[in-house]
Order: C-alpha cells, then sequence, then structure tokens
C-alpha cells in the first residue's frame, strides 16, 4: 500500500512538473513577463476584500449546514460549524474531486467534536448538495445561452441540453438514492468483504442516514432555504471573482465571472489530482480567454483566485482540521 502510495504521488508531481514546465514554453517570457507586471500592480484593496468575501462564503457554508442539521434535529452552534467547514475545505482540496472530497471528513468531525451521528450528519451533508445543484445549474444554463446566444442555435441547443441532462440527472439520481433506499443492502455485503463488525449496526446506521436525509429534502421551508442559499453562494463566488478581476483593472461584464465560476466545476468533477488541480486552473484560464481577456491577464486572474480558493483554503483548513483533531473541545448539541 505504501508503495502504491508513494507511486501516486511521484506520478502526480512529474505530471505537474511537465505541466508546468509546457506552460512556461507556451506562455514564454513576454507573457510571463506581462502576468507578472499584471500580478505586482493589483490593486491590494480590491484584493483584500475578495480574501474578505471568501472567509464569509465560509460563513454561509457553515449557515447553510447548520439549517440542514436542524432538519435532522441537531442544533450546533454556528462557530462549531464554521470551523468544520473549514476543515473539510482542506480534505476537499487534498482528495481528487474539486467539490465533494471532504464532505465524509465533515461529518466525521461533527461526529467526534459535537456529538452528530455520522450518519445523521453525513445525511445532512448529501441532503444540502443534492438541493445546491438546481441554484448552480441555473446559473451554469444562464450563462452559456448568453454567451452562446450569437453562435449556431444547434451547437447551442445541444451544449445546454448535455449540462441540463448531466446535472439534472444527478439531482434526480440524488432524489431516488434517498427516496429509495437504494444501497441499503448492498453497502453491507460491501463493507463485510472488508471489515468484519456488527452487521446490524452497520444497517442501523444506514436506516438513519435515509431516514435523516428524506428529512431533509421533505422539509420544503428549509429545502427552499438551503437552495436560496446555494444560489447566494454562487453568487458570491462570482463576485469574488468580479473583484479579482476589477483589481487587475478589467471592467468585465457581470458574463465573465459568472462562467469563470460555474464552468470549471465540470472539470473538477474529474477525479485526476487533488482539489481538481490542473484541470480547474485550465479550464478557468481557457473561459477568460474565451471571454476576450489577455491571456497574461487570465493568467494573473485564475492563479490570484486558485491561490485563495485552494491555497489560503488549503493552509487555513489545515490549521483548523489540526486543532479539531488533537485540541478541539466537546461541544454538546441540543437535540428536538
Amino acid at each position: 500500500m505504501g508503495r502504491k502510495v508513494r507511486a501516486r504521488g511521484l506520478s502526480t508531481a512529474v505530471l505537474l512538473i511537465v505541466i508546468g514546465v509546457g506552460l512556461v514554453w507556451i506562455l514564454g517570457k513576454e507573457n510571463l513577463k506581462k502576468t507578472y507586471e499584471a500580478m505586482t500592480s493589483i490593486r491590494k484593496e480590491l484584493l483584500a476584500l475578495a480574501v474578505g468575501l471568501y472567509f464569509f462564503e465560509v460563513v454561509f457554508w457553515a449557515c447553510r449546514w447548520k439549517v440542514a442539521l436542524k432538519a435532522v434535529g441537531y442544533d450546533i452552534n454556528l462557530w462549531s460549524l464554521y470551523l468544520v467547514s473549514h476543515a473539510g475545505m482542506f480534505f476537499t482540496n487534498i482528495t481528487p474531486t474539486s467539490k465533494s472530497g471532504g464532505e465524509p471528513f465533515r461529518a466525521y468531525f461533527a461526529k467526534k467534536r459535537y456529538g452528530i451521528p455520522y450518519s445523521a450528519g453525513f445525511a445532512s451533508i448529501v441532503g444540502e448538495g443534492i438541493l445546491s445543484i438546481p441554484p448552480y445549474l441555473i446559473l451554469l444554463v444562464v450563462g452559456l445561452a448568453l454567451k452562446m446566444g450569437t453562435s449556431s442555435l444547434l451547437l447551442t441547443l445541444g451544449v445546454l441540453c448535455a449540462v441540463i441532462g448531466f446535472f439534472g440527472g444527478l439531482t434526480f439520481l440524488g432524489y431516488r438514492f434517498v427516496k429509495k433506499r437504494m444501497g441499503i443492502k448492498l453497502i453491507p455485503r460491501i463493507i463485510r468483504k472488508f471489515k468484519k463488525g456488527d452487521q446490524l449496526s452497520i444497517v442501523k446506521s444506514l436506516q438513519h442516514f435515509y431516514q435523516s436525509a428524506r428529512m431533509v429534502l421533505r422539509d420544503k421551508k428549509r429545502a427552499i432555504l438551503i437552495s436560496t442559499m446555494a444560489l447566494l453562494l454562487n453568487l458570491m463566488n462570482i463576485c469574488r471573482v468580479w473583484l479579482i478581476l476589477l483589481a487587475l483593472g478589467v471592467h468585465s461584464s457581470f458574463l465573465t465571472p459568472l462562467l469563470a465560476v460555474t464552468v470549471p466545476v465540470i472539470a473538477g468533477i474529474i477525479p485526476l489530482l487533488p482539489g481538481g488541480l490542473v484541470m480547474v486552473e485550465s479550464t478557468m484560464t481557457a473561459i477568460f480567454l474565451w471571454c476576450g481577456l489577455s491571456l497574461p491577464v487570465a493568467l494573473s486572474a485564475t492563479l490570484i483566485e486558485r491561490g485563495i480558493s485552494y491555497v489560503l483554503s488549503t493552509i487555513v483548513g489545515a490549521i483548523v482540521a489540526s486543532y479539531l483533531g488533537f485540541r478541539g473541545w466537546k461541544i454538546p448539541n441540543k437535540k428536538r
């Protein structure tokens, strides 16, 4: 196992080096110089606002999760959920997907520190995840429709149908997964192959998971609130990218940051490198170029945005995860 991990780490490092060398070759000295100049001449007050907005987004993530947890009967204070959200982001950034790799760890910390059963905590996360897909899909479709409106009508319709079909299918499968209790028989069998344990307790935990997930999805008022908060979170993310562009001296339309936020999510789903590395950055840069930005500015905006959403979030998340894992105190939860 250790050899496999080392081999995978070495392969990843080699791939990153090759990609880095390739980027340097493509950019050339002139573009690298312009990129450096763009980044060093950035308006620092606007950059500070973008960084501050990121931390406010994490507060909003915690608020959304708090609503989902209340739906399953647990009321945890916002500060605790804020810390766990940061820790979850760290694990998201070191696992091979850009959005969901840290979710099991959020449920783990919620159980370890605040006494929420893992099945209930993870169910609340799955529920809020399902309810967050439609708002994202609306923004993505609107952005693509506006950008491709002047292109071939057939191509535009094809792309939009593919996007709607993919994410609409994910939402549908999510609801079916919860409603039909998929995995209630299969998962214990799989677990039995790898680990000996009390299978009855496994089944009970799965039953609790599905029951809790249905509670989140069936609570109409909270479901609407979670979806609304997800929409606002996406808009905050878009505003953060808009602030970065403005700090670089780019007065773009709202469409540019809209596409730069929504489209890379698709690329980040591909489980290639931790946190969607390379795929997200290359896609975001391509979107900026598609929207008319020069290569140095597009690259600068991408590096700055990922510096906030990936590098900064990883550092802060690692500190918080270490704190919760070794020094955290247990805050009693209030169950209704």
